[in-house]
This record gives C-alpha cells, structure tokens and sequence, in this order.
C-alpha cells in the first residue's frame, strides 16, 4: 500500500502544556473497544480513578469540559502514569487524520491544532510517498474517476504554487479545472451563471459562518464583531499570500479525493476558495500578517468548520446551491477582495 503525506507531516509534534486550545477541553472523547477493555483491567488507585471517570464509552468531562485527566501543568495524566501507546485511539490520534483509496492510504495533520497549523503555514507543501502495511480500504470507488481527480489535485497544486500570477487568478482558476471536472464526470450540480454583487456575496459568506453551530463559545461574537466592519476592512497585505496558498493545498490535498465517493467536485474546490477568502478577510481584519496571529485565526476557523460534520454538510450543501456561491460570483468576489481593483466595499 502507498502511504502518501504532506513532507511537514513527520514533523509534527505535540506542543501538550503551552497549547493554547487544549484538544483535551470542551470535546467529546470516545474510547474505542481496545483500549476501553484496557482501562477495564488496569489496577489499583488509577484503575479505579479510571473506570469512575467513564460512562457510555465516554470520559466525563469537568464542569468545565476538560478531560478528568488533563492535569493543571495542561499535560495528561494517562500518557504519564500508563504511557503514550495506552491513550484511546483518537487521542493518539489527533489531529492526525486518514482516507483510504484501496491500496492507497493518505494521512496529514488538521488545521485545528494550533501547532500543525503553525507547521502547515511555515513550510511549502509538498508531498511525499513511503510503502505501507495494507489496510482495509474505505468503501467501493470507480478507480477512472480517481486517476482523474489525482491528475486534477496535481494540476490544483502546480497552479497554487505559481508564484508569477496573482492568488487572485489562480483561484480562478482553480475553480474552473473542478467544474470542468465536474463536467467530464457527467456529475450535474445546480450552479447557474447568476452573478451575485461581491460585496452582498462577502456578507453571504459571512452570514454563512455565523449560522453554522458554534464548537466555541468565543467563535460566533468574534464572527458578528468582524462582519460588522466588512466595510472597512484595512487594505490586504499580500504577504499573507503565501499562507492562504499553503493552506489552499491543505484543503484540495485533504478533501478533494473525497468526491471519487460521491462526485462532488466542485463543491469540495467551492470550499477550500470560500475557506481562503475568508481567512483573507479575517487576516486582514485582524491587523497582523504574523504568522502565529494568522495560524491561531486559520486554527478557530478549521476547529468550527471541518471538525463539525453537521456544518461540513451545510456549508458544502449552500456551496453547491446558493446564488452568491456560484461560480460567476466566488469569481467575482476573489477578483474584488484580492485582484486590487476593488479592494474596498
């Protein structure tokens, strides 16, 4: 089996007690059936202390949400008593994440975590290839389809990395190689040529976001403050444009491959462009191009979108059908937000 990754991702590391935003709080953590016939057997003090803080394959969290196991010093109590290969498959896990593509295994680190963004937003994206144990694939898949949307990702990829046209055009046409895609298919998706105004498009985008649910309580007052200075926004700072471009290959390289399932090209592509155009805008927002300031704002934004399957759903669903997400009008808007002629609403 081919093992595929971004290079950055052997490099990742958990930076446990000085993360910010623990994954340890305010998330719901399932044991799977391994490990929880483990911690069903472990003795003494913390074997007890175990089996009180699990109910319905779950731990208890703390009044507060945080896992009864992360200690004061943000470290976790399991990894030090019992060590690192007997936490529960999600926590050794996380943010790591995997698809499989019969005797194709592809894996990298979520934007989420503030560390793999961090890593992801300070390293050109690249990938690399190793051979694998085989492992069960995921579900049946027409093998044609899939080289063709491997061909198309690695045209996505040349074009994000072409430095001599603006991020503007190359987003463009981003989208034009997913919906020419999507046409070869015979894939029919509901995307008209209605042009919706960019700044209303904007606005939509924005709307979007603050109906989705909140994984955070801090994210839907932050969503509201900055929808309401849209119209005066500060002037893009195109040094940020080597991150949106770095995260733009994270979003096609992690879901695009996806739609060899179900055929959703273009909505795949539709988000990974309305992800950049927002965190263009946030970025701005924000009055900082630092790299740490960008990765914490790129960081709240995947942790309310990707790891939420219900606005995952959502978003790719209003993608695919609302006017001021067509393609005439995500083009319209790139062109307004980052082709500098029309950079302020």
């Amino acid at each position: 089996m081919i093992y595929r990754t971004p290079t950055y991702y052997r490099d990742f590391r958990c930076i446990a007690g000085d993360c910010r935003d623990s994954c340890c709080k305010g998330w719901e953590i399932d044991i799977d059936e391994d490990t929880a016939r483990y911690y069903a057997g472990v003795g003494g003090e913390f074997g007890e202390r175990l089996r009180s803080s699990i109910r319905d394959g779950s731990f208890l969290l703390t009044g507060d949400e945080r896992c009864p196991f992360l200690n004061k010093s943000g470290l976790c109590d399991i990894y030090t008593e019992l060590g690192g290969d007997k936490l529960c498959r999600i926590c050794s896990d996380h943010p790591r994440y995997y698809e499989w593509f019969g005797s194709v295994k592809e894996g990298g680190v979520g934007l989420c975590c503030e560390a793999a963004a961090e890593l992801m937003i300070s390293r050109p994206f690249a990938l690399c290839e190793e051979e694998a144990p085989d492992e069960t694939a995921s579900g049946d898949y027409d093998e044609e389809l899939f080289a063709m949307l491997i061909d198309a990702r690695e045209e996505m990829f040349t074009v994000l990395a072409d430095e001599t046209k603006p991020l503007c055009d190359r987003l463009c046409r981003l989208l034009d190689i997913a919906s020419e895609m999507q046409l070869c298919i015979d894939m029919p998706f509901p995307d008209g040529e209605t042009e919706v105004a960019a700044e209303a498009a904007l606005r939509g985008a924005f709307d979007l976001l603050s109906e989705l649910e909140p994984i955070d309580e801090k994210w839907q007052p932050y969503i509201a403050e900055c929808t309401g200075k849209l119209s005066c926004s500060p002037a893009r700072n195109s040094g940020t444009d080597v991150f949106l471009r770095r995260l733009g290959s994270y979003f096609i390289f992690r879901y695009l491959l996806k739609s060899v399932f179900d055929g959703e090209v273009l909505s795949r592509a539709k988000f990974a462009v309305f992800s950049l155009i927002v965190l263009d805008r946030l970025f701005r927002l924000s009055g900082s191009s630092a790299p740490e300031t960008c990765a914490l704002i790129a960081k709240n934004y995947s942790k309310e979108t990707e790891y939420c399957e219900e606005n995952m759903e959502k978003l790719l669903l209003r993608l695919g059908e609302a006017p001021e997400f067509s393609l005439m009008s995500l083009k319209a808007l790139l062109m307004a937000s980052m082709g500098g002629n029309m950079d302020e609403f």
